[in-house]
């Protein structure tokens, strides 16, 4: 029964995965303007099939985790000794708000292997493509935002990989449900080298090759996010996704998103990956 579902998995992806046959000039066409804007949005980049078997995988992982999570508060288990117990088990972090209810998982990748053979043959597969070199994973997650949760203040990602290697990466996200205004669809910085042309705190050579790192704060629960006055200087762009819409996003492009005003989850995997050059 598992090999006929490894199967089923490889047959969908190499015949609805987005095509490598794509002309040159759309490839350029991409790979130019994430260069220049840090992000590119593609629009029904999997097909049905594929976003059938995604939201498959989100329901797995989020039983999964809310299993997990109820576990260490009706034990003496806690999220920290898990893996001790159940190796190879997900990373799992609760809401701020509410420690009953999960706001991300991690590490999903190496807890299902079909999914991982999937975002291979697809994502993966798709940003090599784009960039004319191999690019490998380096981290995985998906976050929940349930209604009344999961806001993320503007930050970079680069701070939180610097000490990992690599130098560059690329986020893939991956829109399970719906992303609006009023469920805290993801915003990035427009811009925003322009925005910071002449600030005389950021190396202008830097800034120009879309590399700066805005100053952030340092300790306490906003670790990581950009200083305020940096941040208020930024003109947002927010990105109402479908389920099916692939975003990708540099490690340096500011970018946040808000508190899930709604009724509904907006529900989205993040793959990021970095040049294999630059290690696995």
């Amino acid at each position: 029964m598992q090999f006929f579902r490894f199967l089923a998995i490889f047959i969908i992806f190499a015949l609805q995965a987005h095509n490598p046959q794509t002309r040159d000039n759309e490839w350029d066409k991409h790979k130019k303007f994430f260069q220049e804007n840090g992000y590119l949005w593609i629009k029904n980049f999997f097909s049905p099939e594929q976003v059938r078997l995604l939201k498959v995988w989100t329901e797995d992982v989020n039983t999964a985790a809310q299993t997990m999570l109820t576990l260490t508060q009706n034990s003496e288990t806690t999220l920290q000794t898990i893996p001790q117990h159940i190796p190879g088990a997900l990373i799992i972090v609760p809401e701020v708000r509410d420690p009953r209810q999960v706001c991300r998982a991690e590490d999903m990748l190496s807890c299902y292997p079909e999914l991982y053979y999937f975002v291979a043959g697809t994502v993966t597969s798709f940003i090599s493509h784009l960039f004319g070199e191999p690019y490998v994973l380096f981290k995985d997650k998906i976050n929940f935002k349930w209604p009344g949760g999961g806001a993320f203040p503007p930050h970079q990602d680069f701070p939180a990989y610097e000490a990992f290697g690599p130098r560059e990466h690329v986020t893939a996200m991956v829109c399970i449900d719906a992303a609006t205004l009023e469920n805290g669809c993801l915003q990035v910085a427009q811009n925003w080298q322009e925005t910071f042309s002449g600030d005389p705190t950021i190396d202008p050579e830097v800034l120009r090759l879309g590399r700066a790192v805005l100053p952030y704060i340092t300790g306490g629960k906003d670790h990581g996010s950009i200083q305020p006055k940096y941040s208020e200087k930024i003109v947002w762009l927010p990105l109402e996704t479908a389920p099916g819409d692939l975003v990708l996003i540099n490690s340096y492009v500011p970018h946040y998103s808000e508190v899930n005003k709604s009724t509904t989850s907006r529900r989205a995997m993040f793959f990021t990956h970095n040049r294999l050059k630059e290690g696995d």
